[in-house]
């Protein structure tokens, strides 16, 4: 069996496990989290290790008890959204939306498409953000940037699954991101995870929870480069399967023509939302991994 032959069949072994996981009743992931959660904590060292890291060093005046409960809740969440992707794959897109307890802020959306000047939704790792890229195709052509999977197979079947409301995917790449400013030229809205470690180039070091961190320059250059509106997305999960949708108005400070003051605005945001439920938050991410020249690696 050649690689192309071994990429096909993970494939399908991934789309069988998550069609397995769609049979799962509405609160069945929150319910299979809780109990697998702890077993996933002790066999992901890294992970956890991690999770502990970044608490440590994001919440320093919490006692080490307290932080103990939020990484544990922490790695509930972080399950749950592994568990979810069957619904968010394979249920039909009206079933999924109609989990969407409330949906504060969702004007803020709704005026700027009618303005015609386009939406940016900022999207961290929190709580269920896979199931709000699913919701957020409720607005027509709604478009997500995402990070293409190395496989050409995987990336065709995630773009499939994540566009089938009517949305759009673009690539985080030089082509995908010119798609990005037309889509939003042209008046639409177009949601960007803005929490990940840029690669080399591309980000400069500013405090997320006091921390330096490497955040991603592509978010103020969009504001000022289109005048777009901005808003911060989250999907926060609630008991029983069912979900809580919130729009936050960014701070303007966010298209300062100052990078510097643009990007820890932005963070403001991050830190804002993630405020909603700590524990909702991907705190097993390495978000620290690139440091400032001459400091100590982050992560051991």
């Amino acid at each position: 069996m050649g690689p192309g032959s071994e990429a096909t069949v993970l494939v399908l072994v991934a789309k069988g496990i998550l069609r397995l996981l769609s049979w799962l009743p509405a609160g069945g992931p929150w319910w299979l989290a809780n109990k697998l959660a702890p077993l996933w904590m002790r066999l992901s060292p890294t992970k956890r290790n991690t999770t502990y890291r970044n608490l440590e060093r994001c919440f320093p005046e919490m006692s080490a008890e307290d932080r103990d409960a939020l990484a544990r809740e922490s790695f509930v969440h972080y399950v749950a959204t592994v568990l979810e992707a069957g619904h968010n794959w394979y249920w039909p897109v009206e079933k999924i939306m109609g989990r969407c307890e409330s949906f504060p802020g969702m004007d803020l959306i709704e005026d700027g498409l009618k303005r015609g000047k386009g939406v940016l939704v900022l999207v961290p790792h929190f709580g269920a953000w896979e199931y709000l890229g699913v919701h957020m195709q409720r607005f027509p052509d709604i478009g997500i940037l995402y990070k293409p999977p190395a496989d050409p197979r995987m990336d065709q079947a995630l773009s499939e699954r994540r566009s089938r409301a009517g949305g759009h995917t673009f690539p985080a790449n030089a082509k995908g991101v010119r798609a990005l400013f037309s889509h939003l030229r042209e008046g639409h809205g177009v949601g960007v995870l803005p929490d990940q470690d840029p690669s080399g180039g591309h980000g400069r070091f500013v405090p997320f929870f006091g921390v330096p961190a490497l955040t991603g320059v592509l978010v103020p250059r969009i504001a000022r480069r289109t005048g777009c509106d901005i808003v911060f997305g989250a999907a926060e999960r609630l008991p029983g399967g069912r979900f809580r949708v919130h729009m936050i108005p960014a701070d303007p400070a966010i298209a300062d023509e100052d990078l510097d003051v643009a990007l820890a605005a932005l963070n403001r945001g991050v830190e804002q939302v993630i405020e909603i439920d700590p524990p909702q938050y991907l705190w097993s991410y390495k978000r620290f991994k690139s440091r400032p020249e001459g400091e100590p690696r982050f992560y051991t």
